[in-house]
């Protein structure tokens, strides 16, 4: 029996009967989450050193990566009831794992956060630049305030 959720992903109802099962299915889960987390530390070092281009090239491979995590975590859940009662070693594996995944996404949304305010920093650099007056304040010799001149290339930016 196949299932949609609301991403779209499809989903394929898996029952677990035995130990062995639920071991493999904590074990395949374990390595979506090794998956992801290694293209998110790799999309973090490349936002880290502001090459962003690079990052941004592992959009689709971590859409995809994401949503097999997704699918089979739900696999987990769908089957929580006999995962409690087969008890697999991998189960504490997955949920130590995924404390150190959370940490991986801490990092790379503070490079995010960072990268935005940079960012905003910047464009609002731009547009003060953009609203200042036409006119610099020119100082003679002696500190005296001459005449203002106009600022020769003083033009909006379109952005």
């Amino acid at each position: 029996m196949t299932t949609q959720n609301k991403n779209s992903v499809p989903l394929t109802r898996t029952t677990i009967n035995s130990e062995t099962e639920a071991e493999a299915l904590c074990k395949l889960v374990e390595e979506r989450l090794d998956a992801v987390e290694t293209l998110i530390r790799e999309e973090t070092d490349r936002l880290a050193e502001a090459r962003l281009r690079d990052a941004f090239t592992f959009f689709e491979k971590k859409s995809q990566l994401t949503d097999f995590y997704h699918r089979d975590v739900l696999k987990l859940k769908n089957n929580a009831v006999a995962i409690a009662r087969f008890k697999p070693a991998g189960l504490d594996r997955l949920k130590a794992r995924q404390a150190r995944f959370e940490a991986a996404l801490d990092a790379n949304l503070k490079v995010l956060q960072t990268l935005s305010k940079a960012s905003e920093h910047l464009i609002r650099g731009l547009a003060d630049d953009v609203a200042a007056p036409s006119k610099l304040d020119v100082y003679s010799r002696h500190g005296a305030k001459s005449q203002p001149t106009t600022r020769p290339h003083a033009q909006p930016i379109m952005i």
